[in-house]
């Protein structure tokens, strides 16, 4: 599943002799499966250390920095919220930092040069031909709602049809990463796109920051999908209570991971669920996902996985599944990958704790087929033929034999849309942040008609 990089630091002690050559603008940049990644740091000392960070190629956003502490000619930044850490040092001419980047399973090296603010692009450069601004042929309302039995106030936005009446509705539900209401990502924000579009076709549409993303609270970084699952029946709950919302049509819209919730929140029957959309999500085991996953990516970017890796990621998938401790688990990957050379050095170690965390053990856990038997409300699903992330071929083929047929249900191929849901020539992910289109919109017309005839 898509893995977003947004970047936030700490730094380490405060002196003035060279704490004060940190402050200004330093931009930076990595190569991420293909994809260059510019990082712009804002950095500022008053009394103490503040300082933003942002990932032109992903939003407009700049956001703050947890912390920043600078000793000597050494700064070490973090941002708590998302687990990402730099640390580096200073050049001799004060003009460049040479440091580390981790964030989960990512470590790499990341130089960052001292830059005049006005010679930095600061907006991804791309024309995005869906932008939505205002003002609106709708109604919007800032909202907040509450998971209350974990006791998060989550904020979102509703955008409803101007007008009495009751309309169908639906809330918008995130795939993997710690995403924003719009679904914000390489420049682009699908959910505000289909948001904007479904209401104009007379559907009211919640979507929300994730807990511990924007304006709402809790700590993304513990939750699992089930955790995920829990805040999006809290988004139902909340919708429903809208007078203008028809009581028999509330469902959910969920991309990747998003729809992979909608099919185990229908799976379960659970009560004010009255239909669901799934967009890219994952219909076969997910520990078999990722390695199709696996394989997909390496395929894309010209290589290949032999049988002895292969069978290194199977084993710790396995080991990931398992009940072992956290620290035994580290330890037996650990071992497991003794068939790459270099494999037991520490920076090693550092990429793949990943696969150690709450969310990933939970995860590869999960069987959706077990669930899709079960549902009984209608499914709109959609595939994209050039999907590197989410396999259309064996996703689409695991859903159609494990629903039971309504004549309501609708599963189709996109042939020419990548994990995005966007127009794509090869479906790899440096391809996203280039692609004009935000969403593809024969795809959101498709989704439109459905939910209005149900």
């Amino acid at each position: 599943m898509k893995k977003y990089l947004f970047i936030l630091f700490t730094l380490f002690g405060c002196s003035l002799s060279f704490g004060q050559s940190f402050e200004g603008t330093w931009e930076g940049s990595l190569e991420i499966q293909g994809m260059e990644l510019p990082l712009v740091f804002e950095l500022k000392y008053d009394g103490e250390w503040k300082g933003t960070m942002q990932s032109p190629k992903q939003s407009k956003q700049k956001a703050p920095l947890s912390s920043i502490k600078a000793s000597a000619d050494s700064i070490f930044i973090e941002m708590k919220m998302i687990g990402l850490k730099y640390s580096g040092r200073l050049s001799p001419d004060k003009q460049a930092i040479d440091g580390i980047i981790q964030q989960g399973g990512l470590k790499a090296p990341m130089r960052m040069l001292k830059k005049d603010p006005a010679t930095i692009v600061t907006d991804f450069p791309k024309v995005r031909s869906q932008k939505v601004n205002p003002p609106y042929s709708y109604d919007t309302l800032d909202v907040h709602f509450s998971n209350t039995a974990e006791k998060i106030k989550f904020a979102g936005t509703i955008t409803k049809p101007k007008g009495e009446g009751r309309y169908p509705a639906v809330v918008l539900v995130n795939g993997s990463g710690p995403l924003d209401r719009n679904s914000a990502m390489y420049g682009h924000e699908p959910f505000k796109v289909l948001a904007d579009y479904l209401t104009k076709q007379g559907i009211v549409v919640l979507r929300y920051d994730e807990r511990g993303v924007g304006k709402s609270e809790g700590d993304f970084k513990t939750a699992t999908s089930a955790d995920l699952g829990k805040d999006a029946l809290a988004a139902i709950k909340y919708l429903r209570t809208q007078s203008n919302v028809d009581p028999k049509k509330v469902g959910i819209i969920g991309h990747s991971e998003g729809g992979l919730i909608a099919f185990l929140l229908a799976g379960q029957r659970i009560a004010g669920l009255d239909y669901i959309v799934s967009l890219a999500g994952p219909a076969i085991r997910i520990d078999s996902l990722m390695i199709l996953q696996n394989e997909a990516l390496a395929k894309n970017s010209g290589t290949t996985i032999d049988t002895k890796q292969l069978a290194m990621i199977k084993r710790n998938y396995e080991i990931s599944k398992s009940n072992l401790s956290t620290e035994k688990a580290f330890e037996a990957i650990m071992t497991n990958m003794k068939v790459i050379p270099g494999s037991q050095e520490a920076d090693f170690a550092d990429q793949i704790a990943v696969l150690i965390t709450p969310w990933y053990r939970y995860f590869l856990k999960i069987d959706p087929t077990t669930f899709i038997r079960k549902i009984k409300v209608p499914v709109f699903a959609a595939y994209g033929g050039k999907d590197v992330q989410v396999n259309s071929t064996e996703n689409l083929e695991s859903l159609t034999d494990n629903l039971a047929k309504q004549p309501k249900n609708e599963i189709k191929l996109y042939p020419n849309l990548n994990h995005l849901m966007q127009p794509a020539k090869t479906g790899g992910i440096g391809e996203y942040p280039e692609i004009p289109i935000s969403l593809d919109p024969e795809l959101m017309k498709d989704i439109a008609n459905w939910i209005k005839a149900l």
